[in-house]
């Protein structure tokens, strides 16, 4: 992952997340190495990004590592965290510019990453809208054919221009069982297309973009309410990534029925 690309969607949460040394909270997006890895986040002064490392072996890393995955944000409730005079022994992607050591972790855990959950939009076509009576998707004030309906609501979480192609990430927000389901949307001079709906229930998502023609999405395993804790947490700890190309999600290198 490029430092720019990380810098975009960590830019989201910088104003909630606690400056270095504090006993509070710190949030970022996981690289993992050996023996160190990294929480990557975004100064809140300086917009800088900050690399937070931690052994793997100590209590922290053990932690982090049991309840976090590389994509979505982690977010650790309660941290101690020390400066650090050099780079840990740590190959990563990113190029922070400053590195802090977290040497103690309490309530990690994964969260989404959306730019919002938005009703309407204005795309270079018309508005796209939703319909908060019935949580029906509009373009240009008129109901989309086919219909497009949420469950228990309907919200727009994320935008994209690729190319001559407005692109949007829906989220259809249910119940228990099933918190979460995702769409996308596509407009252009041609009209609206829509593709299926995809997910894996959870509502704890990380989408990325390569700006020009794709965008990928991390979506955390999820079992349901009847399920054991500790099938619910082995599910968490999966992760199922979704691509958008051309109109077409594929999963797993094979397209989405």
């Amino acid at each position: 992952m490029k430092t720019t690309k990380i810098l975009l969607y960590l830019s989201l949460y910088a104003g909630t997340w606690a400056t270095a040394h504090a006993t509070e909270a710190i949030a970022g997006v996981l690289e993992t190495g050996a023996p160190y890895s990294a929480l990557f986040s975004a100064s809140p002064e300086s917009g800088d990004l900050i690399g937070y490392a931690f052994k793997n072996e100590s209590a922290a890393g053990k932690t982090i590592l049991r309840n976090c995955l590389p994509g979505p944000v982690c977010k650790i409730e309660k941290s101690t965290t020390r400066p650090m005079d050099s780079a840990p022994p740590l190959k990563t992607q990113n190029e922070p510019s400053g590195w802090i050591e977290i040497t103690m972790a309490q309530n990690a855990a994964m969260e989404t990453t959306v730019f919002g959950h938005d009703k309407t939009m204005k795309t270079r076509y018309g508005v796209l809208s939703v319909r908060e009576d019935d949580n029906t998707l509009l373009f240009k004030g008129k109901p989309v054919s086919p219909d497009i309906e949420g469950n228990n609501s309907l919200s727009i979480v994320a935008s994209y221009e690729l190319g001559k192609n407005d692109v949007f990430l829906l989220e259809s927000a249910g119940g228990t069982a099933c918190p979460a389901l995702y769409r996308f949307v596509r407009i252009n001079g041609s009209g609206l297309h829509a593709t299926s709906e995809f997910g894996t229930c959870s509502d704890i998502i990380y989408p990325t973009s390569d700006l020009k023609e794709s965008v990928t999405v991390a979506v955390v395993g999820f079992a349901g309410s009847g399920e054991s804790a500790a099938a619910q947490r082995r599910a968490a700890m999966t992760k199922t990534v979704y691509k958008y190309l051309n109109g077409q999600i594929w999963v797993n290198g094979k397209p989405l029925p």
